[in-house]
């Protein structure tokens, strides 16, 4: 068969449009292939694989998380391998809203609020008395709360010893031309009962004694204590009543053992009377030598002037002292970030888009801001806004960070080798030295604390901060004033752990942390309602899971006694036993 021309030119073409076509299809298909090869190659040698839920694990490749089964995203590992250094592009130092301040040695002024009490001036308390032996037969004061003038007419007195004495000058005013020393005699012994020489004329003058002699006030105030009643009798300097001058009265003021040091005698101080509206001035004239060994409270006190009387004894008043306070490093409180245990910030690298974190010392808190006693110098620049969010970003870079001690590594893929279970003294009985409310509030902070334990078994991290916040409430709510001697100092040793492990439970949402920090939260109130006794009417299960803590065991209380592991929920739910059980009955 004979080809023409035209016939090849057609195959020739056909041919050529067939390998364009295969080449757009097979070969651009291989290319993105190959393309997508290298980037998921470029990823696996960048060396870091994380999980956005816990920061802490690290991989070399990608898989599933251990703790939740998330999978694992990648991280770009930081040019600087320095654990404490974060470097921050420009957006992201924007969208963080990071300020920073310049810190140097300043002067910070300061009101130290003080509250208290008016109360009586103890010198100005006076008994008034009977000055010879006798029966009461009228009260011519005879409320607490009358008025008393000195020389004023307070008690009508029989004294059968006055009538005979009255007598003796009666008869010696007689014989005054013959025996004037007998008569002087007689007024001096009258004189000497406190009979005023008016009172005593009286007499001279008069033919028959008085039967019911008339008793003068020796004292003005008010009568702050009644102690006869009409028919009593009352030996020679027998008490009628107590008489209170209250032109002068004490201002007492309670200052924690802590702040002793910021006041001295002589700082002045104003406060408003909240009944009349008007202000009064005092100067702090006494520091009590002592300490309140309950309550560390040391009683301050000033002189006030009261002639108005406007000033009444049980007032209660407030106060605030200008408090001066110079010397060393300051910065804003929003500039440190606290766990329980450690207080950090993040200071400026000179001349880099980095932030170092930085462990500090703090010392007094004056306004709003906190006194640096080690960690910072003069002139470095720390972070005041957005040190949080810093934090934030170098937990999720695995780097040293407020709640992470060390940074994680593949071969080390939780941080239980940095919890350190805390050791307490053994549980006593202190039931009788605790008052009933302490054991109310110790059982209203037990039903938060089982609360959040039902979380825990739960594993929902938010959740689980929430708890801890209410739990923290109840704690605080606890009267330590209530519990007296040996078991105030007993529940003062059980309260540290206590606000550390919540400190550190509230303020990650990490759920394997916070199961962590309810082992020592755990220990410490199992020991305080061993110690103290609680008000529930159900007994409490005190159980134990043998596998938890690394295989130390740890326990927990429930009001339950079927097994609910809250440290390992659904895994081992049912792990562990009751160890023991305690009952108010």
């Amino acid at each position: 068969m004979k080809l023409n021309r035209s016939t090849l030119l057609t195959i020739g073409l056909t041919l050529v449009i067939g390998v364009a076509l295969g080449a757009i299809f097979f070969g651009g298909g291989s290319s993105k292939e190959s393309i997508a090869d290298n980037h998921q190659h470029e990823l696996d040698e960048s060396g870091s694989w994380t999980c956005s839920m816990h920061p802490q694990v690290r991989q070399s490749e990608p898989g599933a998380c251990p703790f939740c089964g998330m999978d694992l995203i990648p991280v770009a590992d930081d040019v600087d391998d320095d654990p404490t250094i974060l470097k921050m592009s420009n957006n992201a130092m924007q969208l963080a809203s990071i300020q920073t301040t310049i810190v140097g040695s300043e002067m910070v002024d300061d009101v130290l609020r003080l509250n208290g009490k008016v109360k009586v001036d103890d010198r100005r308390v006076n008994i008034q008395t009977t000055h010879f032996e006798g029966r009461v037969e009228a009260l011519y004061k005879s409320f607490e709360g009358d008025v008393v003038k000195k020389g004023e007419k307070i008690a009508s007195i029989y004294s059968p010893e006055l009538v005979a004495a009255q007598e003796e000058l009666i008869e010696a005013k007689k014989l005054e031309e013959t025996n004037p020393i007998l008569l002087e005699a007689a007024r001096k012994k009258l004189h000497h009962w406190k009979l005023t020489m008016e009172q005593i004329r009286t007499i001279e003058t008069s033919k028959e004694p008085m039967r019911n002699f008339d008793l003068l006030a020796d004292y003005d105030g008010v009568i702050t204590k009644k102690l006869v009643n009409t028919g009593n009798h009352l030996p020679e300097g027998g008490g009628l009543m107590e008489i209170t001058d209250l032109s002068k009265v004490w201002a007492v003021f309670e200052v924690y053992e802590k702040d002793l040091g910021r006041i001295r005698l002589g700082d002045r101080f104003d406060f408003e009377n909240k009944a009349t509206g008007k202000f009064h001035l005092g100067t702090i004239s006494f520091i009590s030598p002592e300490v309140n060994t309950r309550t560390r409270i040391v009683e301050v006190r000033a002189d006030l002037e009261n002639r108005s009387g406007s000033l009444k004894p049980g007032m209660f008043i407030s106060t605030g002292i200008f408090v001066n306070k110079d010397g060393g490093i300051s910065v804003p409180k929003s500039a440190v970030l606290w766990t329980g245990k450690r207080s950090i910030v993040y200071v400026k690298v000179p001349n880099e888009q980095s932030f170092s974190l930085r462990e500090v010392v703090l010392g007094d808190a004056v306004g709003d801001r906190y006194f640096i006693n080690e960690g910072l110098s003069a002139g470095e620049e720390v972070v005041t806004n957005g040190a949080f969010t810093l934090d934030a970003e170098a937990q999720l870079r695995g780097k040293i960070s407020m709640m992470n001690t060390a940074t994680s590594s593949p071969a080390i893929r939780d941080n239980t080798n940095e919890f350190v279970e805390i050791e307490l003294s053994a549980a006593k009985d202190y039931s009788e030295d605790v008052a009933p409310e302490f054991q109310q509030q110790l059982t209203d902070l037990s039903k938060e604390y089982i609360a959040l334990k039902d979380l825990m078994v739960e594993g929902d991290g938010a959740k689980i901060r929430k708890a801890g916040v209410k739990v923290k409430t109840a704690l605080d709510n606890v009267d330590m004033t209530l519990a007296k001697g040996e078991a105030h100092m007993h529940w003062m040793d059980l309260l540290n752990p206590m606000e550390e492990s919540l400190a550190l439970i509230t303020n990650t949402g990490d759920r394997d942390q916070q199961r962590l920090n309810f082992i020592n939260l755990s220990k410490a109130l199992i020991n305080a309602i061993e110690s103290f006794g609680t008000s529930f009417e159900n007994p409490l299960y005190i159980q134990f899971c043998p596998m938890a803590n690394n295989d130390k065991g740890a326990t927990w209380v429930s009001l339950e006694e079927n097994i609910v592991n809250p440290y390992f929920g659904d895994v081992m739910l049912t792990c562990g036993n009751v160890e023991s059980i305690i009952s108010n009955q």
